[in-house]
């Protein structure tokens, strides 16, 4: 059995268009975690991680008693069951501001003399990692919410009464909340 030239040309090419597709492929994974837990409710995945964007914040502002602009965050809870606790408690850690009473998270970075403050219901929280900012709060059936508000501020005056400087930069800063029930 003879192949004309046209036949064999095809095939080769054909070879050619099957090796080219071929190497146009990506292989990858999925990969899939979680964690069953024995708690009446789940915090929402969107609000494990959260970041809160103050953009860019007068010096002029802070040095004059005021404070950025007030940012909201929530932490959801969803599907409660009260079948095994009726209440939640919220409390939040961090590395805290020197001589704010741990109400300020300090800042990293290139920023200094200000703080971040959080409020629950219009009282500062405690990043202490012990103080509740939410107090045996009772839950409802489904899905609770609890809305904090924050913001920057200038850090106190020490009591040796030398004024705090404000210092430009960047900043971050970190806090870590956990979610108990009774």
């Amino acid at each position: 059995m003879k192949l004309t030239k046209a036949a064999l040309a095809s095939a080769i090419a054909m070879t050619f268009m099957l090796s080219a597709n071929a190497a146009d492929t990506h292989n990858g994974t999925v990969t899939f975690n979680g964690k069953i837990i024995d708690t009446p409710c789940s915090v929402d995945q969107d609000d494990l991680q959260q970041t809160v964007e103050f953009g860019e914040i007068s010096k002029a502002v802070l040095e004059n008693g005021g404070t950025s602009d007030i940012k909201s965050f929530d932490i959801a809870l969803k599907d409660c069951s009260l079948d095994t606790a009726t209440t939640a408690k919220i409390v939040f850690n961090g590395g805290t501001a020197a001589g704010s009473n741990s109400e300020l998270l300090a800042l990293n970075g290139a920023a200094s003399g200000a703080g971040i403050a959080v409020k629950y219901s219009g009282s500062k929280i405690k990043f202490d990692g012990a103080t509740p900012a939410v107090n045996a709060s009772p839950l409802s059936n489904g899905d609770n919410t609890f809305s904090f508000s924050t913001y920057v501020e200038k850090l106190p005056t020490p009591q040796s009464g030398t004024a705090v400087d404000i210092t430009t930069g960047e900043f971050t800063s970190t806090a870590n909340f956990v979610v108990s029930y009774q």
